[in-house]
């Protein structure tokens, strides 16, 4: 399948939606670049699905889940003497 695209004034292309659909593509994901053999080839980077809910949740006023965790754990070792 041959798609055209065209290449805006800050050098950006849009994906067709097609092929966005077959790949799963979404906003935000990450694609690594590269030519080979006279073509620009793109390829979706895998994403990590933990790494990719960095900063996804803000703090709602309640106590950190790592502060809950030292807690925790100060609690469980002063049990242990």
């Amino acid at each position: 399948m041959i798609q055209k695209v065209t290449i805006s004034e800050k050098g950006q292309i849009i994906i067709p939606s097609v092929l966005r659909k077959r790949y799963g593509l979404q906003k935000g994901d990450k694609l690594s670049v590269e030519e080979a053999d006279g073509a620009i080839l793109l390829r979706p980077l895998a994403t990590h699905p933990i790494l990719d809910l960095r900063g996804k949740h803000k703090s709602t006023g309640q106590e950190k889940l790592t502060d809950a965790l030292l807690r925790e754990r100060k609690l469980e070792r002063e049990r242990d003497v």
